[in-house]
């Protein structure tokens, strides 16, 4: 019900508040069109035409598989013009700009930018009109590739010129595996696996305004959904103002219409607080359910935490804020780098109840306090007398972090009798003012950790 003007919402949302990912529905543009539409269109907001050298410097689809019960199936692979080159009822999937202004507009903060701070990413499928978005009714339209729930799509993205200051993307679907390469680069890739998610369909002429889209999100109450439609989309965030430690990072929300990602807290302390917000209730009047998923790569968690993904999974919490309601347990799982995914954290929450809960992602607070100094041309790094770590039942790790983010061990030490852990490392390995990472373990657990810079 509703799903044209639900798209055209969402859109306009979009434009006007810039930080706010939406889900996208039923019907939108063709990538053929997004880049060649004239710029003196009745259109609102801006497309790739708008925008000088447009989608010649714009991310692209470098490929797109479509993988039922293990076996892959390649759809299109090529340049930036090989979306826009597929038949009608072949799954493809169109690339737009958000927050772009018309040509001849003026710029204007929360209103749109000489270049896009966000870009749009949407799975369909190829019609007469443009793309259609809802896998679970396809108007007779008959797909040449199967797509159910259980489907995952692959892609590669090629960030191009304008995504090389990819920060955080959001994604509407079941994040199966991330991975980048080449980030902060005009060559930087992202490889995509998500399965389609089941998603609310909101009346939104009964929803009063910016609510639920307003950002941070705040104030959404939907008491119920009209419908529901399965599709997949995403937002890529280029607003080179955020740290550089987020490039990489994603979240990912199911049974959700719109998501924002906050970071906060301290240079000491920080969080990341994940927003999501949704209807009350389904269309057919059960209580909605949603999942939140998380993945921060291991630069993220080394620049901004001082932990190791092996060590945020058993140190890191995730806690509802805002929004009362239910959730399962959160589930932290370690991942380590392959041919699919970085290293990383990725955490899960289901069974999310609404309207709009934030998740606070943060590391817990250390009990024990890692000193540095400097003698004899060593940097030394120590803690003071634990009880737990007398005879030598402690271990303590000192890593460097690289130019890179990463981090790569240096020196580490087992307590003494009297549980006092001390690991030195040459000045050449820990000069002035490199970063570095200390982290303190009694068998697999981990007691502390501090994130410093040698001085």
């Amino acid at each position: 019900m509703h799903k044209t003007f639900a798209l055209l919402s969402a859109l306009a949302c979009l434009l006007v508040f810039p930080g706010t990912a939406l889900a996208v529905f039923d019907q939108m543009p063709s990538q053929d069109w997004m880049d060649n539409t004239p710029p003196d269109s009745s259109m609102t907001s801006g497309t790739w035409s708008d925008m000088p050298d447009g989608a010649a410097v714009r991310p692209y689809i470098k490929s797109l598989s479509v993988i039922n019960d293990g076996h892959s199936e390649p759809v299109f692979a090529g340049d930036a013009s090989a979306a826009a080159a597929v038949p009608v009822g072949d799954v493809t999937a169109t690339i737009s700009p958000i927050n772009l202004c018309k040509a001849g507009q003026d710029p204007q903060a929360n209103t749109c930018y000489s270049t896009p701070n966000r870009i749009g990413l949407v799975f369909g499928y190829r019609t007469l009109q443009g793309i259609g978005t809802d896998f679970s009714n396809t108007h007779g339209v008959e797909l040449r590739q199967h797509v159910d729930a259980n489907t995952t799509f692959d892609v590669t993205i090629g960030l191009n010129t304008l995504g090389q200051p990819l920060r955080w993307t959001w994604l509407n679907g079941d994040l199966v595996d991330w991975k980048t390469v080449g980030l902060g680069t005009a060559a930087g890739e992202v490889d995509l696996r998500v399965q389609p998610a089941v998603t609310p369909d909101i009346d939104w002429s009964n929803v009063g305004p910016n609510g639920c889209t307003a950002t941070p999100i705040f104030d959404c109450r939907i008491a119920q959904a009209s419908g529901s439609f399965l599709g997949a989309n995403a937002v890529f965030s280029i607003d080179d103002t955020l740290d550089p430690s987020l490039a990489g990072a994603a979240f990912a929300t199911q049974g959700a219409i719109a998501g924002f990602l906050v970071p906060g807290g301290s240079p000491s302390e920080p969080v990341l607080d994940l927003q999501m917000a949704s209807a009350h209730l389904a269309a057919d009047g059960t209580p909605q359910h949603g999942v939140l998923q998380a993945f921060l790569p291991e630069q993220a968690l080394v620049n901004s935490y001082g932990l190791l993904p092996t060590d945020a999974a058993s140190f890191f919490t995730a806690t509802r804020e805002g929004d009362p309601g239910t959730q399962d347990p959160p589930e932290f799982d370690a991942r380590s780098a392959s041919d699919t995914s970085d290293s990383g954290l990725f955490v899960t929450i289901r069974n999310v109840t609404f309207s709009a809960p934030t998740y606070r992602l943060a590391r817990k607070r250390s009990s024990v306090r890692i000193g540095v100094s400097n003698a004899h041309g060593a940097t030394r790094v120590a803690t003071g007398r634990l009880r737990a770590c007398r005879h030598g039942a402690c271990r303590l790790v000192v890593y460097r972090i690289s130019a890179s983010g990463r981090a790569v061990q240096i020196a580490s030490a087992r307590s003494d009798r009297l549980g006092v852990s001390l690991a030195k490392a040459s000045r050449a390995k820990l000069g002035r003012g490199v970063k570095f990472i200390a982290a303190l373990r009694r068998g697999g657990k981990l007691l502390a950790a501090t994130r410093g810079v040698a001085h």
